[in-house]
């Protein structure tokens, strides 16, 4: 063959080969198929409105998701709905109960010019019929401080379509805190949609971050480097209290910003459920009694909702509650003090007035605890007394538990229970400075036995109204959020959120 006819040769030879990888087309987004760990982001519960991406992550309750802090941040409600396609919700949608997002990315939005190291977000999902999401569709593990680069897969939902969309590429460190990849087609809507290790579940990034505002032409994708910050949202968020959803409370008790109005509760068997009921009297005088659960799982607490009283009636005087006995012990702002021999659905029986209307009760009684029979009052210049026998002695029979001017001044609610698991009733104090103590067997051993659940701490002291309930504690925060202790022993296992701030 003669020279020319070789050189003609190694030319179609060439633009028959590959090119050279600097030199091959851009990867492509492309349909996908659905793929159940991700899903579409909306703000109503409406999945073909969707406007962002997100994946379900791995965590021990299987109730988290991640997705790009400007996706939900300032949003109250997100909805979540995995596997979608063709208006679709196979695995249903689900929805958020709270959202987190760095501290950082309140004072950094920037996902257009130079970025925001922040653009990430991990949201809590409400269960359903008693499920948490990633016992339905499966999870993704989280995987930080990877080692790039790494052949990755991007998937999203954009927001004109009604399939996911996913693109293979390469991606690489891009500084100190970003990751980048190339890719055409990846349109509004992929925000928020995970990076995925090529073939396997770890889950190393989400879109966002900055470059939001590049043209269509311009292949460049980013996502946060997943490192010590995001792991550390993700703590946080997978501490988060188990959330109410359908089927998880067995009776709704409503939200925050009504829960924000409860200023005195307590609890006791007065009905003859199998769980504790609950009285609360609300900051508009209206009473209401929930009825204790019917089995015995602590994530369904009540049964059902009765009022007692209506809204502006005598109970807006009621400065304190406790249970005694099978019986409710009231202080009014007046200073009488009446005992309610039962309670029940049909309201409060067997008045008795213990003291009439005076100036000591009125003026120096700061709160009230039930324990078993008996009552303790804890008073303004930190004394602690303990009313034995209230049902027979009424207030006779006074035992001193702390003399004035001790640290009592500083107690800012106490309730009756039993964590000691003596027998004998205990006492629960919340102090000014967050601190959470119990102490044991008080009707036996005076304030002998102390044991610290929570040191001083900021977070309790926005721990408005405590109530013993059994082995249990109740809490409402000043945000309304209405949380469930379950089997307290000294310490606080576990924390079960009846009704979200």
């Amino acid at each position: 063959m003669r020279k020319a006819h070789w050189g003609a040769a190694f030319a179609l030879v060439a633009l028959m080969l590959p090119v050279h990888a600097a030199e091959a087309a851009t990867p492509q987004s492309k349909v996908a198929t659905p793929r159940a760990e991700i899903g579409s982001l909306s703000d109503t519960s409406d999945p073909n409105d969707h406007h962002c991406s997100g994946s379900v992550v791995t965590s021990p309750r299987g109730n988290v998701i991640v997705t790009a802090a400007h996706c939900v941040y300032g949003k109250r409600n997100v909805f979540f709905t995995p596997g979608y396609h063709d208006g679709q919700a196979p695995y249903g949608t689900w929805q958020s109960a709270a959202i987190y997002v760095d501290d950082g990315w309140k004072t950094n939005q920037d996902i257009y010019g130079a970025g925001s190291p922040y653009d990430y977000a991990f949201v809590v999902l409400q269960p359903r019929s008693g499920k948490n999401i990633a016992e339905v569709t499966g999870s993704l593990n989280l995987h930080v401080d990877a080692g790039l680069p790494a052949d990755m897969t991007v998937y999203g939902y954009p927001s004109a379509k009604d399939k996911p969309y996913l693109c293979d590429s390469n991606a690489s460190r891009d500084g100190q805190y970003w990751e980048t990849l190339q890719c055409l087609g990846i349109p509004g809507g992929f925000s928020g949609g995970p990076w995925v290790l090529r073939g396997t579940k770890e889950l190393m990034g989400v879109i966002g971050g900055k470059g939001q505002d590049l043209p269509a032409t311009d292949p460049r994708n980013y996502s946060v480097r997943f490192d010590g910050r995001v792991k550390a949202l993700y703590d946080k968020a997978v501490a988060a209290p188990v959330p109410p959803g359908n089927g998880n409370l067995g009776y709704p008790l409503g939200s925050g910003s009504t829960w924000k109005h409860a200023q005195l509760i307590t609890s006791g068997r007065f009905t003859g459920s199998t769980q504790l009921d609950m009285i609360v009297r609300w900051s508009d005088g209206e009473v209401t009694l929930y009825k204790g659960g019917s089995s015995t799982d602590p994530q369904k607490p009540f049964a059902g909702e009765t009022r007692l009283a209506a809204a502006q009636s005598i109970w807006t005087h009621a400065k304190g509650i406790a249970t005694v006995g099978s019986g409710l012990v009231v202080t009014w702002d007046d200073g009488e003090v009446t005992y309610y021999g039962s309670v029940d659905e049909g309201g409060f029986h067997n008045e008795r007035q213990l003291a009439a209307p005076n100036a000591l009760w009125k003026d120096h009684a700061s709160y009230i605890a039930g324990l078993g029979g008996d009552l303790v009052v804890v008073w303004n210049d930190g004394e602690t007394t303990l009313y034995q026998g209230i049902a027979s002695n009424g207030l006779g029979a006074e035992r001193q538990l702390a003399a004035p001017g001790s640290i009592w001044t500083h107690a800012q609610t106490v309730s009756g229970g039993n964590w000691t698991g003596s027998g004998t009733p205990d006492l629960l104090v919340r102090w000014s400075d967050g601190e959470f103590t119990i102490y044991g067997d008080v009707a036996a051993a005076g304030l002998g036995q102390e044991r610290q659940v929570q040191a001083p701490n900021s977070l309790w002291t926005h721990a408005s109204v405590t109530a013993g309930r059994g082995n249990g504690v109740l809490v409402r925060w000043s945000d309304g959020e209405l949380t469930f202790y379950p089997d307290v022993d000294g310490q606080l296992h576990r924390e079960i959120q009846l009704v979200a701030p």
